[in-house]
This record gives C-alpha cells, sequence and structure tokens, in this order.
C-alpha cells in the first residue's frame, strides 16, 4: 500500500511539473517575486498578451522533456520500491523546479494577465515538490496529502481555464 501511495503521489506531483509543457495545463507557483525594479505591466493589451504567451510557451516547451524525465525516473524507482532512489529524484526535481522558477521569474512580461499566469505555474511546481515530499515522508499525513491533491486540482483547473482564456483572446485579435 506505501510503495502505491509513494508511486501516485510522486506520479502526481511530475504530472503537475510536466503538464508545463502544455500552456493550457501549465502550473504556476509563488516562490520568489524578482527583487527586480518595479515594472509597469499593461492590463488588456492584446498585443502583450500574445507576446507574453509566446514567450511563456515557448519556455515552457524548452523545460517539458527535462519534466518527462523526472517522471519516468520515478516511475521506475516506484515499480522498484526504491525509496532511495524516489528521494533522489525528488532531489533533482527540487532543483529543476527552483530553475524552472528562477526562469519563469526572468521573462520581461508585459501584461498583468500573463504575469499572473506565471505565478500560477510557480505555484503549481512548488505544489508538486511539496506534495512529492509529503507522499515520501517516513509517516505520510493522508489528511495533508488529500489537501495537497485538491489544492493542485483547483490550481490546474484555474491555470487551465485561465490559459484558454487568454489564448483565445489572442488568437481573435487581428
Amino acid at each position: 500500500m506505501k510503495k502505491l501511495l509513494l508511486a501516485t503521489l510522486c506520479a502526481s506531483a511530475f504530472a503537475l511539473t510536466a503538464c508545463d509543457k502544455k500552456p493550457a495545463d501549465s502550473a504556476s507557483g509563488t516562490e520568489n517575486k524578482p527583487a527586480a525594479a518595479a515594472v509597469s505591466l499593461s492590463t488588456n493589451n492584446t498585443a502583450d498578451i500574445k507576446s507574453d504567451l509566446t514567450a511563456l510557451q515557448t519556455m515552457s516547451t524548452a523545460k517539458a522533456k527535462e519534466a518527462l524525465n523526472f517522471q519516468t525516473e520515478v516511475m521506475q524507482a516506484a515499480q522498484k520500491g526504491d525509496k532511495d532512489a524516489l528521494k533522489g529524484v525528488v532531489d533533482k526535481m527540487k532543483t529543476y523546479v527552483d530553475g524552472f522558477n528562477k526562469d519563469l521569474d526572468g521573462l520581461a512580461l508585459k501584461s498583468t494577465e500573463v504575469a499572473s499566469v506565471r505565478d500560477k505555474m510557480k505555484e503549481s511546481n512548488n505544489l508538486g515538490v511539496e506534495m512529492s515530499e509529503a507522499g515520501l515522508a517516513t509517516s505520510p499525513d493522508p489528511q495533508k496529502i488529500m489537501e495537497l491533491q485538491k489544492k493542485g486540482t483547483e490550481l490546474q483547473q484555474s491555470l487551465l481555464t485561465e490559459m484558454q482564456a487568454l489564448q483565445a483572446k489572442a488568437n481573435a485579435a487581428p
């Protein structure tokens, strides 16, 4: 039962990270806000939204292969019941998420709408790590895990809805 729990939790956590390959399924997180100078972002500017979506999609696509590799590693370690290997993959995932979130922070976005999506992606990335760590705990707390899973599902749905609306708005622009 515990092996199944570990496999399920890790797989779902990596699914959150791996979803970054598709902007409509992307997830976000609120880790570190850039400490850069305050930038004035536009609101409801279709050209900025379109440009920002392209930049976000390009970065997400570039990171997708690495995320899929983590998912494969987790599944292999879980199938073997190798908790040490799972911990190692989660450690690598933390490094990946930190780097991805920093890259997201480094995007010079122009629109408040896509900046919001970026924040949700970072939040989702961080939630994936937190869910993995909760599943690997010596005594996993089923209540905490359920809460994290619920939060992850709600976040993914919110992100999906937001991305679809922004994409539709960008596509409708002349």
